[in-house]
């Protein structure tokens, strides 16, 4: 299903995960939503643009597994929103490891 920006927020949030733009503050705590502007593609007829198609990426962070990314892809899937694989990379925060569990939307616009 096409969403467009607002849609994808209310999913988002509908995952029942805190969700922030582009970063958390430093009071989140484990595990939350951050999504971010990637790029956007345009489509064209006779060179003018009638839908713009914003890509966000969008990840679960969290100290534990990829469990916790479960209730987004639910929420996700609900709403028949269409997503790319979930991929997990783990880094340290604070001498803890830390994983992001990274999956991307396209939006359409216009």
């Amino acid at each position: 299903m096409q969403i467009n920006f607002q849609q994808l927020r209310t999913i988002l949030k509908s995952s029942g995960m805190p969700v922030y733009r582009d970063s958390e503050p430093t009071s989140a705590v484990y595990p939350y939503i951050v999504y971010e502007f990637v790029n956007e593609i345009h489509k064209r007829t006779s060179s003018k643009v009638i839908k713009s198609m914003p890509l966000y990426q969008i990840a679960v962070i969290t100290n534990g597994t990829e469990a916790d990314y479960e209730p987004l892809k639910k929420a996700l899937n609900e709403f028949n929103v269409s997503y790319s694989q979930f991929e997990g990379y783990p880094y340290d925060e604070n001498d803890s490891t830390i994983t992001q569990f990274i999956t991307n939307v396209r939006c359409v616009n216009g």
